[in-house]
Order: structure tokens, then C-alpha cells, then sequence
């Protein structure tokens, strides 16, 4: 017995390389995912930022810089301008 011998031999009816005329068969099925839509992004990275801001976290803890930077950028509006 020849063990280095194609599934898909002369003799096959499914031809070389074990697929009809040598050709892999075509899928119809897609493998794309659909990404979230931002805005649920969007709410669950602020919901993270919250929670981890009532941990005990060193003075340069990078999340609670992050949650800084986001609480400003969110209050903007609603700072006077005097």
C-alpha cells in the first residue's frame, strides 16, 4: 500500500486531488460578520470606564485618565462659556 498516494487518484471518480475535475467546490455561504453597531460600542466602553472608576487605582491608572478624558469631552456642552 502506498501511503503517499492522492485520496483523489486516477481511479477516483471524484478525479485528482479528490475534488470533481480537480476543482475545490464553491461555497455559497459567506463568512463575514456583521460588526456592532457603534452606538452599542460606544455604551459599552462608557459603561466599563464607570464601573472601573470606583476601584482603587493608582494616580496614573490609564482607565480612569481615559474616563476623564471621555467625562470631559461629554460635559462640554453643558460648561458656561464665562
Amino acid at each position: 500500500m502506498n501511503s503517499h498516494r492522492l485520496l483523489g487518484s486516477a481511479n477516483s471518480p471524484a478525479g485528482p486531488g479528490g475534488y470533481p475535475n480537480g476543482q475545490p467546490a464553491r461555497s455559497v455561504q459567506s463568512c463575514y460578520v456583521a460588526s456592532a453597531p457603534v452606538v452599542d460600542v460606544l455604551f459599552d466602553q462608557l459603561q466599563y470606564l464607570v464601573t472601573h472608576g470606583g476601584r482603587d487605582c493608582p494616580p496614573e491608572c490609564l482607565e480612569c485618565g481615559r474616563l476623564e478624558r471621555v467625562k470631559h469631552w461629554l460635559l462640554l456642552p453643558f460648561r458656561n462659556s464665562a
